[in-house]
């Protein structure tokens, strides 16, 4: 007999209620995950552009008429940053952008909505894909699970960054595409028409981003860890007929999704015709090793943003924090051991048929990372837009796995004693699994909210950056550039000065130096400053065009025509140098040279108001007045 006094609480719960507002979530999926995806968002909508929102969207003279559409897909992405460096193919993204100057112009809670309205999508088409393989693997739990992944996919914080910014549309737009697509293949046996809608919805999404390319992969993926959902009646295999035929099956489907990426290689191979090399993060002639080491390392910040997203940061603040490893170190020890047991891992989950959603979701993110691991050279070391797609593999796995503390929802009592403290225990482990989930939820949304904050100006991403990386050189020049259009030059000089003095030869800082010198009305200090930035960078343009700027300023007019003429030898097609250069020429009474100077900035860049006002106000020849 057991004594009353020692006897566990036999009263309802204290946690009953999370249990209660998880089946509530469920109950309401849809809603909720939409809910979950909009709202910790919400405030970006009014947030300037940011960061790369300039020239790869907004200063974009592609995206400035729709007359430019056929072109967008006959160029790099990039087409106003730098014309030495271009990014990677993405045209659909950049039509993208075309498409909301064309209803909206400038005015960027227009492009911060669509962004936001693809982070709910691609939250819903998470929760459809985690329902199909959540019915085939654990039917008793595949709801629970379902809204699980979904709403830890929305509130993921790893996704700010692609949801925050105008430039990191990319990613929600082709995961979108992607998991549309990798659904109609999953229903390849249901619908005659399924497979064919699947590569004509894939074909958009490889145009958006380049990591919709690995949809083939997902898909053999799916068909390897849950065979049910892929339409297979066994797992591929070599063994029997039954594997020997699911596998040809699954070849086959993956081979007529690869069909989606022949409109990727046409359009890529007439891009790379332009004159521009492809951006990449380590300079040519890094040693493989290095390269290997300092990848490793990022793999395994990659894996503990998505587990611990602590510490998040922009493309400068990881690039301080990790570096480019030439010899291992603990950090590298440390995320090598993370990802190699984590791999390993679930490839025995896999093989031995044990939590299959676990190990399909891990070796997902594994699969959808490899475009980030410089396989190819691309133009960042690492940076968490880059795991909107990985990021699906990860919640459905942790999705799974905190379905899976709580029982079946048609667990029978384990000894039949409701009095038994086992019995007691059992009783109350859905709600305890359900406070945890609400709780990691909770916690990913507030850390979502709080990292959004960063995004909401340029001077406040930059000064959270400079607190992760204070002495990183191109965070201080940003920085220092924030100051400058505040009017703080003395701040902005300060600055510099700390950038200067850990990259002497950073002349993008020494032009930002000229300029505040030049907003502190000292112009030898100035010109010192753009002349020493022209003679690091030769071939840069931005050094000469402020130099032109200066003697503009100082009625130096003959000295700057020929200053903006070199510019414009170098940079031919940037609107902002023959628009100088017409200022010139009109200033010096050359009213034809400086009509067509004018002419020619709006050919390339339609948008240019100041070449607009400039030639609106310019006389029709010389001698006579203004129109």
């Amino acid at each position: 007999m057991i004594d009353a006094a020692a006897s566990p609480d036999r009263s309802p719960p204290r946690l009953a209620w999370a249990a209660r507002a998880l089946d509530l979530l469920a109950a309401r999926p849809r809603l909720a995950v939409v809910i979950a995806a909009v709202l910790p968002f919400l405030l970006t909508l009014d947030d300037p552009p940011v960061l790369h929102d300039g020239w790869v969207a907004l200063d974009d003279p592609l995206t400035h008429s729709l007359r430019a559409a056929g072109r967008i897909f006959h160029e790099l992405s990039g087409y106003a940053g730098d014309p030495s460096v271009r990014g990677p193919y993405r045209p659909l993204t950049t039509l993208t952008y075309a498409l909301g100057w064309a209803v909206h112009g400038r005015w960027t809670p227009g492009y911060h909505a669509v962004n936001l309205a693809l982070h709910a999508a691609a939250s819903l088409l998470v929760l459809a894909l985690a329902r199909r393989l959540a019915r085939a693997a654990a039917s008793a739990r595949a709801e629970r699970i379902a809204v699980l992944a979904a709403l830890l996919f929305a509130l993921h914080p790893a996704h700010v960054e692609a949801v925050a910014t105008i430039f990191g549309r990319s990613g929600p737009l082709a995961a979108c595409f992607a998991i549309g697509a990798l659904l109609l293949a999953l229903r390849w046996r249901e619908a005659r028409l399924a497979l064919p809608a699947a590569v004509g919805v894939l074909v958009p999404g490889v145009l958006s981003d380049e990591v919709a390319l690995l949809t083939p992969a997902l898909f053999g993926l799916v068909a390897i860890a849950v065979p049910g959902a892929a339409g297979l009646a066994a797992r591929p295999g070599l063994r029997g007929d039954a594997q020997r035929r699911a596998l040809r099956e699954a070849a086959l489907v993956g081979a007529v999704l690869c069909l989606a990426v022949i409109p990727y290689l046409v359009g890529r191979h007439a891009a790379a015709l332009a004159p521009a090399s492809a951006a990449r993060w380590f300079p040519v002639g890094t040693p493989a090793a290095h390269v290997a080491l300092t990848m490793s390392r990022v793999l395994g910040e990659y894996l503990r943003i998505l587990a611990f997203p602590s510490f998040l940061g922009g493309d400068y603040a990881y690039a301080a924090r990790i570096g480019t490893l030439t010899a291992p170190n603990p950090g590298f020890s440390a995320a090598t051991l993370a990802w190699v047991f984590t791999f390993a891992g679930a490839v025995a989950l896999l093989v031995r048929r044990r939590a299959p959603l676990v190990a399909l979701g891990l070796l997902w993110t594994f699969v959808a990372l490899l475009p980030a691991m410089h396989l190819v050279p691309i133009g960042v070391l690492l940076a968490e837009r880059l795991l909107y797609l990985p990021s699906v593999g990860f919640c459905l796995a942790a999705g799974a796995a905190l379905a899976a503390l709580g029982p079946a929802p048609s667990a029978p009592v384990v000894d039949g004693d409701e009095e038994s403290p086992l019995a007691w225990a059992q009783a109350r482990r859905p709600a305890v699994a359900a406070a945890i989930a609400l709780g990691a939820l909770a916690l990913l949304a507030g850390r979502s909210f709080a990292r959004a904050l960063d995004w909401r100006s340029s001077l406040a991403f930059w000064e959270s950056e400079l607190a992760k990386a204070p002495a990183e050189p191109v965070v201080n020049d940003n920085v220092a550039v924030e100051y400058v259009a505040r009017g703080d030059h003395a701040r902005a000089v300060e600055r510099l000065k700390v950038a200067l003095a850990v990259q002497p030869d950073y002349w993008r800082a020494h032009v930002d130096l000229g300029v505040a010198y030049q907003g502190l009305a000292d112009p030898e200090r100035a010109r010192a400053e753009y002349l020493a930035a022209a003679q690091l960078a030769p071939s840069a343009t931005d050094p000469l065009y402020h130099l032109a700027l200066l003697f503009r300023d100082q009625d130096q007019l003959g000295a700057a025509l020929a200053v903006i003429r070199d510019a414009r030898r170098l940079g031919p097609e940037e609107a902002r140098l023959a628009r100088l250069e017409g200022d010139l020429l009109l200033r010096l009474g050359e009213i034809a040279g400086g009509r067509a100077a004018l002419t020619r900035a709006l050919a390339l860049d339609p948008a240019d108001d100041e070449a607009k006002a400039l030639l609106a106000a310019a006389p029709r020849q010389a001698g006579t007045a203004a129109p």
